[in-house]
């Protein structure tokens, strides 16, 4: 496995949270390869370091017990793709990227661990050739669910939300679905869980339509595009019910996904999932979080009682 790992050209995704025992060659150009473990040392001092502040006694022995008790924790693995050509580092990512992700979802499920990407290795031809970055977590710092992250306001829409959640359990698991679809690195699986997100919500206006109406009776919109967004030089006039919930239909239920039977006033929902699948998983997600904040202040479509009866 070491001559493998060292093979160049070869692009190695390094993840934590998965515990292989051994080396596994899926083909002369993939492996999982399990690596040491990150350990808890971090954690463990910061945790000290808050109980410091806490005004607990917190002595060097007992933060080495800690550091200890936490050696094997995080296993790690490499996933590694030997390549066939070389374009330079970022063209050689970009190049596996489907690749690594399918590769991560399969050691995942078969090691039952959710499996957390955290940097790249990627070799050139030449010794010289080679290159390591960080991939910093995902957090994106911004006003949640329209409104604010401090004082009341937060204090009084996340209050709210909790109560929904208790006292409905289709809701509660609206947020366990839209933190599963959050999580998924697929941005065409994201789309198809966020629109099954919207549906969800759509439970008592869902009788006696389809799925993509009682999302649009949700939300408020009418039939055709809902949105326009200019990338690469072309404007896209889009339907984000219309894609998200074809797209939906092909993966979970087998549906047929043929773009070019696309009306001429579907094209462009259908040209824009193809080429930016992102730009609709973003709207979507938006759309998501300001139902979730309408659901729980009881201003959502779904919950009138004109529109559940």
């Amino acid at each position: 496995m070491k001559d493998f790992i060292q093979k160049r050209p070869s692009v190695h995704l390094l993840c934590y949270g998965c515990y292989l025992q051994a080396p596994v060659k899926m083909s002369d150009s993939e492996a999982f390869a399990p690596l040491q473990p990150l350990g808890f040392e971090t954690p463990a001092k910061w945790l000290a370091m808050y109980a410091k502040e806490c005004g607990a006694g917190v002595e060097a022995a007992g933060v080495q017990q800690l550091i200890g008790q936490g050696n094997d924790a995080n296993p790690c693995i490499a996933i590694v793709i030997a390549l066939d050509e070389w374009k330079g580092p970022e063209a050689a990512e970009a190049s596996v990227q489907d690749r690594l992700e399918r590769l991560r979802a399969l050691v995942s499920w078969a090691t039952g661990n959710h499996v957390e990407p955290f940097g790249y290795v990627t070799l050139g031809p030449e010794k010289s050739e080679s290159y390591f970055r960080l991939l910093p977590p995902n957090n994106r710092k911004r006003t949640r669910l329209g409104f604010g992250n401090t004082d009341e306001d937060f204090l009084r829409s996340i209050t709210s939300i909790l109560k929904c959640a208790d006292c409905d359990e289709h809701f509660s698991f609206v947020l366990s679905m839209v933190h599963d679809a959050n999580h998924e690195k697929n941005v065409r699986f994201q789309i198809a869980r966020y629109f099954s997100c919207l549906e969800a919500l759509a439970y008592k206006i869902k009788k006696g339509q389809g799925a993509r109406d009682a999302v649009r009776q949700l939300l408020g919109l009418e039939k055709g595009r809902t949105g326009q967004v200019s990338l690469g030089g072309r404007k896209y006039d889009y339907d984000v019910v219309l894609g998200a919930g074809i797209l939906r239909d092909f993966l979970f239920h087998g549906v047929p996904l043929d773009f070019s039977k696309a009306k001429p006033e579907e094209k462009d929902t259908f040209d824009l999932i193809s080429a930016h699948p992102e730009t609709v998983a973003s709207d979507l997600r938006s759309r998501v979080e300001i139902e979730i904040m309408r659901w729980s202040n009881g201003a959502s479509n779904g919950q009138t009682e004109e529109n559940a009866s």
